[in-house]
């Protein structure tokens, strides 16, 4: 009996699958046209508070159609029934399920096109100085082919430890800046506090570039926007004011669509378009967020009166925004405040980007070597990828920015370069990797003690807001400097042959080899240098003679017969002249060779020459 309900229950759970594939299948979605092309491929993102709820309690309503529970193991789908706040204590609120059903959530976003997350500190995020448990996360990042893009969190007044901590965090998780949910500290409730601020996010910012990872950035939600100052004659909201008052180079802002068409009552994208085109290099993100009651108003005083919804099933004419966003927006995160699995399984649907935005995308993480001493010449290396969807072809790249005569291109393997788009294994045809090629810089600055800061400008088919990557680099208290001492060595080549070598008694009538070895001693200053061997006999060339005789075989050098001249011994560096080096000589008497009584002798010359002197 229980053989037979196993079988009954796995009967059940492939017809419900099927079930569910034509359900699916039934209801195809229909691209608005306000979402018009979409997101560029290779950079649509998605911050991470969407799926705080569903990584901490794994309710049931969490999943959805492209993610649903049968993605992860059933002691980590909450009970039916379960809530977040409140009764039985839910027993999918581990920290194994918590890991579980994040990398089950990067496994769905890579396969909607998603190559970026903004950090949020969900359950299970790392510690703030487990460099082990960093390293661990972007490891799981890079496994699903995505990386940091930013990261909502804490946003300190002062460069203290706690803000020296969360920027080496960063560091391990590979990612490029550091932002905030909101304006940062003491905020802009008053117009002082807006001028500290902007002090704040300059020296923070600073800070975080120079050590490496990137600028800080601050968010906005509509009372931004409604809050207005006088400034310098000038009524301008805390946007204006703080975009007049930061550093571009270490502050730039996250712009939330949503949040910006619902401050100024606009359905039509045209007034966030239009604030993107009034700071067209300040702001490097967007918050891609949908909803309705956009037109409306909590108050004379208080825009806020939009509701989120599942890009796309809102009110929100993206169309300008992207025009507007093209080669000044570097990542686009997709946003949805309360919505669910089977809402971002709509939204990516609607942003993956085609025709127009079906592109290649050049991705990189900022760069540079470990502190060292002034004036020393210090090498690392650029990595660049593909993560775009078209073949991605770079032309160029130079060094530009405040300190780009601390840093050069050692070697540029992007040179002309095609990196292709790689793709996700498919039933039929395994998964092809992403392009990558790489580039070396040098790293040379002669102060001591300074910070540099520069960017590895790219010119390629991609968005040119894509195509820039932090070079930072550190000195430390000491100093390098190149001095020459040194000798001089003249030219010299010698040769110690040492005593005559003697065969001894030759035997008449006996067949017999005479061997017999020659030391040799040779001094060359030369890059090479040959020994060669041989007779200046013109009529008995290399034989031995005993007055009008001479023997019938040819003496022998190293296994050679010396009759022509032999190259005994090459040198393909200088020799010191200490060590013996060997000639071995051979000379062969046949049984029938007549031999005359007396010495058998010949005077022979040793040539030690070089072409390199």
């Amino acid at each position: 009996m229980k053989g037979i309900s196993r079988r009954t229950r796995a009967c059940a759970a492939v017809a419900g699958l099927a079930i569910f594939a034509s359900a699916a299948s039934a209801q195809a979605q229909t691209r608005p046209e306000k979402v018009g092309d979409g997101i560029p491929t290779g950079q649509m993102s998605v911050q991470m508070f969407n799926y705080g709820s569903f990584i901490q309690h794994g309710l049931r309503t969490s999943f959805g159609p492209e993610l649903p529970m049968s993605a992860v193991s059933a002691a980590c789908v909450a009970p039916e029934g379960q809530q977040t706040g409140g009764g039985a204590v839910n027993p999918a609120n581990t920290a194994a399920c918590h890991a579980e059903r994040l990398e089950a959530l990067f496994a769905f976003l890579q396969k909607k096109g998603v190559t970026s997350i903004e950090l949020f500190s969900h359950s299970g995020f790392p510690g703030l100085t487990d460099a082990t448990a960093n390293q661990n996360y972007r490891k799981l990042l890079e496994k699903y082919g995505l990386r940091a893009a930013g990261w909502h969190g804490t946003m300190q007044t002062t460069v203290n430890q706690a803000w020296r901590d969360r920027v080496q965090q960063a560091k391990w998780l590979g990612a490029d800046s550091l932002g905030t949910g909101g304006y940062g500290s003491p905020g802009i409730g008053t117009y002082a506090n807006t001028l500290q601020t902007a002090q704040n996010l300059n020296a923070l910012g600073k800070y975080s570039v120079e050590a490496g990872v990137g600028p800080v950035y601050v968010h906005n939600h509509t009372a931004e926007f409604d809050t207005k100052y006088m400034h310098n004659g000038s009524m301008k909201s805390a946007v204006e004011i703080l975009a007049e008052l930061t550093d571009p180079r270490y502050v730039f802002f996250e712009l939330d669509v949503f949040w910006s068409s619902d401050a100024f009552d606009d359905e039509t994208g045209t007034a966030t378009a239009t604030i993107i085109n009034s700071m067209p290099t300040r702001i490097k993100m967007l918050h891609i967020k949908d909803g309705i009651n956009v037109a409306n108003r909590a108050s004379a005083t208080d825009s806020r009166a939009g509701q989120p919804r599942a890009t796309g099933t809102g009110v929100v004419d993206f169309r300008p925004i992207f025009a507007a966003a093209k080669n000044r927006v570097q990542y686009y995160h997709q946003e949805h405040d309360g919505g669910n699995m089977a809402d971002a399984g709509v939204s990516f649907t609607n942003l993956k980007g085609i025709n127009t935005a079906s592109v290649p995308a050049l991705s990189s993480f900022p760069a540079g070597p470990a502190a060292a001493p002034a004036n020393s010449t210090n090498a690392f290396k650029v990595n660049v990828s593909n993560t775009g969807d078209k073949p991605l072809a770079i032309t160029t790249a130079s060094i530009v920015g405040d300190n780009a005569a601390d840093f050069t291109i050692a070697n540029n393997g992007c040179l002309n370069q095609t990196l292709a788009a790689g793709t996700l294994a498919t039933e039929t045809a395994p998964a092809a990797p992403r392009g990558t090629c790489e580039v070396t810089v040098n790293y040379k600055a002669t102060a001591n003690l300074k910070s540099s800061v520069a960017y590895l400008q790219f010119n390629s088919n991609a968005d040119d807001a894509t195509e820039k990557v932090l070079l930072t680099g550190q000195t430390t208290s000491a100093y390098v400097a190149d001095g020459t001492v040194g000798g001089s060595v003249a030219a010299s080549l010698a040769l110690n042959l040492g005593p005559a070598p003697t065969f001894g008694a030759f035997v008449p009538g006996l067949a017999r080899n005479y061997d017999i070895n020659m030391p040799v001693k040779v001094l060359s200053t030369a890059g090479d240098a040959k020994l060669t061997v041989s007779d200046a006999d013109t009529v008995n060339t290399g034989k031995l003679v005993n007055g009008a005789f001479a023997l019938a075989q040819p003496l022998q050098v190293n296994g050679k017969p010396l009759s022509a001249p032999v190259d005994a011994i090459t040198y393909t560096g200088p020799t010191a002249g200490t060590e013996d080096a060997t000639l071995a000589l051979r000379q062969s008497i046949g049984a029938n060779d007549a031999l005359r009584t007396g010495t058998y002798a010949k005077t022979l010359t040793f040539t030690l020459s070089t072409t390199t002197p």
